[in-house]
């Protein structure tokens, strides 16, 4: 019977000392109106937090012991961050942030955590993210047999504009997401009504394409050009 015990109690330390930071959408309960989504592929990490009001940022980076170490991407600062499991989702903390003298960094407390809070947890083998042609990147997941979309757009220039949508689909056992249906958008001006299902070709390299595209607000003509120029290819990332 010792043996025994020695032996779970030695099972269970492993085990959490290997637990890692669970796939799916956490609300963030310090950042009203803020929420973020951790997707992994092997040891590859991606991590984004977004608001309901279009503003989002994206983290790229890796497993490392029970931790996912990330970097920001696509800013004019350097930050390093990491997340561990906690019993309610995760824990972040930021491990630098640079230049120093840059108003973000310096506001930022190298000491102060973050916790995020599960809310919408992946279960299923479905698990990717996409580039897709109107500047987005599209992470797509199951839980509990329905299939999220989450739609990241974001462009600089003379107009930026930074959008974010999440949708909900079903799951047909021939591996087509159709019934749309829209959860929240930045965009309230979305002028074409697209809707569209989304095809995979099978969940161990689940790669993407739309079918079934209409607009049930655009003429004809807008929404062919939208068809023909937005949604002829789609480009797994991760």
């Amino acid at each position: 019977m010792k043996k025994l015990l020695v032996f779970l109690a030695v099972s269970f330390m492993a085990s959490k000392s290997f637990a890692q930071v669970s796939d799916g959408i956490y609300s963030l309960p310090s950042m009203p109106g803020w929420y973020a989504v951790h997707i992994s592929n092997g040891d590859l990490r991606r991590f984004y937090t977004f608001s309901v009001t279009g503003d989002w940022f994206k983290y790229e980076g890796s497993q490392s012991g029970n931790k996912s170490v990330l970097a920001i991407t696509g800013t004019e600062i350097n930050e390093g961050i990491e997340l561990t499991q906690s019993p309610v989702g995760f824990v972040s903390k930021t491990s630098y942030c640079l230049p120093a003298d840059h108003e973000a960094c310096i506001e930022t407390d190298l000491s102060e955590k973050l916790t995020g809070m599960s809310a919408l947890l992946s279960t299923g083998s479905l698990k990717a993210i996409y580039k897709v042609q109107f500047s987005a990147e599209m992470v797509v997941f199951e839980s509990n047999g329905i299939a999220v979309v989450l739609i990241f757009e974001k462009e600089a220039g003379d107009n930026p504009y930074s959008h974010i949508g999440a949708y909900t689909m079903t799951i047909s056992d021939e591996l087509r997401l159709s019934n749309l249906d829209l959860v929240v958008t930045s965009d309230t001006e979305e002028s074409s009504g697209l809707t569209f299902d989304l095809v995979i070709t099978d969940m161990e390299n689940p790669q993407i394409s739309f079918d079934n595209i209409t607009c049930t607000i655009a003429d004809t003509e807008t929404c062919d050009f939208l068809k023909k120029t937005y949604f002829t290819q789609v480009i797994r990332t991760l």
